[in-house]
């Protein structure tokens, strides 16, 4: 039954999700460069949910300043307009999808809930163990699984959602890769973190032995699932090229790091 889905995907008969207006004018304002922090103001504010979350965001024990954010516009200076940009996109792609049948509401909340997981876990690596922006390491791990909305979408549409909701999920594992490369490149994310839903799985990438955010996420899709399924996956992460670029010997090192645990912990806590 999910083959019709598939055949859908390989024939680009996938509709990429819209942005809501707001979302739109967000990015447009931030494209202008004649634009101030009011004028981005004057745009989320209209969304009083996502005016909330940047607020939130802002005054996260990882990102907070010496003074607590109070307004948007403050929130928006701590953050930078590219940020601000990427980040209500990304939380606007995540909801773009709103799920019609039992089935397909349980696979949006297991994909929300990996994304969220995989962010978390990106931003803490990219802050111990590399030199990459924490911030954009956290978006590339919210974004990494978006290719999946259409797919859901289109199991709706081909009313599938009574099939295996384990086997919708295995295609979707497949097939989610390219969707979210296409997607992210459709709404103009710089490069590097566009390409993460396709690279992020390619363990073979030849990257010069310094650490990007694919790298990140790839490392990170590991340290999110329970510790019993990691020996699982890989036995020896010396040959595992993304973690070794990361400078991570094994799981281990990163769960017995309690600086590493106290800022996941912060940083599932801004997430969620």
């Amino acid at each position: 039954m999910a083959l019709a889905v598939a055949e859908g995907f390989r024939l680009n008969a996938l509709k990429l999700p819209s942005l809501p207006e707001v979302t739109a004018q967000v990015r447009a304002v931030a494209a202008d460069p004649d634009a101030t922090v009011e004028d981005l103001a004057q745009q989320v504010v209209r969304d009083a949910a996502l005016t909330a979350r940047l607020i939130r965001v802002a005054n996260s024990p990882l990102l907070r300043g010496r003074m607590e954010v109070r307004t948007l516009s403050q929130a928006i200076t701590r953050l930078g307009f590219y940020y601000v940009r990427d980040l209500v996109t990304a939380l606007a792609l995540e909801h773009a999808f709103e799920p019609c049948t039992n089935a397909t509401r349980q696979l949006q909340q297991r994909i929300s809930r990996r994304s969220r997981d995989v962010a978390a876990v990106s931003h803490v690596l990219a802050r111990h163990c590399t030199g990459l922006a924490p911030e954009q390491a956290m978006l590339a791990g919210l974004l990494h699984f978006i290719g999946a909305l259409p797919l859901l979408a289109a199991v709706e549409d081909e009313q599938l959602a009574r099939a295996d909701s384990k086997a919708l999920f295995v295609m979707i594992e497949k097939r989610h890769a390219e969707i979210g490369g296409r997607i992210l490149r459709h709404w103009h994310f710089p490069e590097e973190i566009a390409a993460v839903p396709e690279a992020y799985r390619d363990t073979t990438r030849v990257n010069e032995d310094m650490p990007d955010y694919a790298d990140i996420v790839a490392v990170a899709c590991l340290l999110s699932k329970p510790l019993e399924q990691i020996g699982q996956e890989i036995d020896d992460w010396g040959d595992f090229a993304p973690a070794r670029r990361l400078g991570l010997e094994n799981a281990a090192a990163f769960y017995s790091s309690e600086v590493m645990q106290g800022d996941l912990q912060k940083c599932m806590e801004m997430l969620n």
